[in-house]
């Protein structure tokens, strides 16, 4: 298995930040996924995945461990009756696209999130009422010990979290579908498109949602629209001006400055509201977010 040393993840994240990971790993094959997982064993290595890295924030010193980002077969999509097969590289547009070629309905919400289908599976990721969980058959997780085939139950699937931690990689995914006409699924779809690109900058570069919506009347982003956090500027990261549950690279942004938003973002709503919110996007490196003070 090649492993490559010293590779900026900032190619492999839309926000465009981020330092270098120790070893990269792109196996193509489940044989090589599970060679490069005994290299990382043998080395006592970290192991982390990245996908299209559209909900990943990564140290800006990077991170000391095993990368694996899934290539090949393990990117692949094909349907089987009513059953979408993915590897769990594929992109989320990738597959929704062959299911509408098949007449499967049941994935259109997928089409706003800019994503692999492991990844998909590591934080149950969900939009506009659906989720991962209400589709998922089964997912083939891989890790030191060997791969097994696994249900939504036995993950822990719930709102935005699975119970998956790195070194356990999703190198396939079964998606169990049903027949809707092709129209009807492209209305769908054309619909959910036009209110995400009317909501969210979809044109500048982000990591996606930043909190999960916590259990309150307002969403997380009406919550730090309302805190007045809209378009607030650390260094060369912004709160986005359109949806106040995005951060943007505006111009030579680091990981330290989304960072200091998102500690800021908590501060203000929990002096205002009372809430502790959450972070949906992955970290990864040696970050953390400050505790609020009590």
């Amino acid at each position: 298995m090649k492993v490559e040393e010293g590779v900026e993840l900032s190619r492999f994240t839309t926000l465009g930040t981020g330092g270098p990971a120790r070893a990269l790993a792109r196996p193509e094959t489940l044989d090589k996924l599970q060679g490069a997982l005994r290299y990382a064993r043998e080395r006592d290595l970290p192991v982390a995945t990245v996908g299209l890295g559209s909900n990943l924030l990564v140290a800006d010193e990077g991170f000391d461990g095993l990368v694996v980002k899934l290539a090949g077969e393990l990117a692949q999509v094909e349907v089987q009756g009513e059953l979408l097969v993915a590897g769990g590289g594929a992109p989320n547009a990738v597959c929704l696209h062959r299911a509408r070629a098949a007449g499967l309905g049941g994935f259109e919400f997928a089409c706003a999130i800019p994503g692999t289908t492991g990844g998909g599976v590591w934080m149950n990721a969900g939009a506009y009422g659906g989720d991962w969980a209400a589709i998922l058959e089964q997912a083939l997780v891989v890790d030191g010990d060997g791969a097994r085939w696994r249900t939504p139950e036995e993950l822990g699937l719930r709102y935005r979290h699975s119970e998956l931690s790195h070194g356990q990689v999703v190198a396939r995914v079964e998606f169990r579908l049903t027949p809707r006409p092709v129209d009807e699924i492209k209305a769908t779809v054309a619909d959910m498109q036009a209110q995400r690109k009317a909501a969210q900058p979809t044109n500048k570069r982000t990591y996606g949602s930043v909190f999960k919506n916590p259990e309150h009347e307002l969403s997380a982003g009406r919550m730090l629209e309302a805190c007045g956090l809209k378009g607030h500027r650390i260094g060369g990261a912004q709160i986005s001006p359109r949806h106040a549950n995005f951060i943007e690279n505006s111009g030579g942004a680091r990981t330290t400055d989304a960072l200091a938003l998102m500690a800021e973002a908590r501060r203000r709503a929990s002096e205002q509201f009372g809430v502790a919110l959450q972070h949906e996007v992955e970290l990864l490196g040696p970050i953390a977010l400050p505790a609020l003070a009590e």
